[in-house]
């Protein structure tokens, strides 16, 4: 099997290591290298604990109000099974001016 495309930037990045620094650096700048890559992780794993942390309370009121939609629909005896929340919006004023007229 010939190499081509990527394996060719590979080897030559290898031998391209080995020519600037000594094969006695290379488990040293590996394990920097590996260093780097767990810091990454953990920064990303923070940040996504942080935007979670933040974002959770909108959408916990988010669910609230939904809820209180459809507990507002079911009041006014309009049936919410597989109505989007605008179109439950629309049934709820179209009741609401309804009665105000009536």
């Amino acid at each position: 099997m010939p190499i081509e495309g990527i394996e060719w930037v590979m080897v030559l990045g290898v031998v391209l290591v080995m020519i600037f620094w000594s094969p006695d650096k290379i488990p040293e700048l590996a394990r920097a290298f590996g260093r780097f890559m767990n810091e990454l992780q953990k920064t990303r794993i923070e940040a996504d604990k942080y935007v979670n942390d933040l974002l959770r309370p909108g959408v916990e009121a988010v669910g609230v109000v939904d809820k209180q939609l459809i507990e507002a629909a079911r009041k006014l005896n309009i049936a919410t099974e597989g109505l989007r929340k605008e179109e439950i919006i629309a049934l709820i004023n179209k009741r609401l001016e309804g009665a105000a007229a009536g």
